[in-house]
Parts: structure tokens; sequence; C-alpha cells
């Protein structure tokens, strides 16, 4: 998960989350605008992603979640 910074004259914020494939390669699945990054914020779509996940797949599971240094996103993650 990353997201882009300053990008935009409203502030907003371009989450893209990715996940491996049966080759090991990263596949864009979600994107997310959001005007805020607050751990609240970052939480509640998160959860809403991950529970499509597991009603698409319910034998998905996370396995490990990468992020930059972004205290927001690590939060969240907890």
């Amino acid at each position: 998960m990353d997201s882009t910074f300053s990008t935009n004259k409203y502030g907003y914020q371009l989450y893209t989350l990715m996940v491996f494939d049966e080759h090991r390669n990263g596949v864009p699945v979600a994107w997310v605008i959001s005007s805020r990054n607050t751990i609240a914020e970052l939480s509640k779509w998160m959860s809403t992603l991950f529970s499509i996940g597991k009603k698409e797949r319910p034998d998905w599971q996370v396995q490990a979640f990468i992020t930059d240094d972004a205290t927001a996103e690590i939060e969240a993650l907890r």
C-alpha cells in the first residue's frame, strides 16, 4: 500500500493496494481517493476492502503488508 502526497490542488491522496499473484507479481486491486490521512479514515476503508476480499475468497488471508514509513498507515494496520 502506498499513497501519493501533494499531487493535486485539493490535497487528496490516492492510495494503491496491490496483491501478489501466483507468480509473485504485484497486481493493483484497489485505489482509494481520500481527503484525510488519519488512522480512523484509513482503518475504515481498509476494513471494508478486507471484508470484500473475505467475501469473495473466504480462504484468503493476509500474510504480509508492505508500506512505507507512514505512521497513519502503520497504525491503521494494527
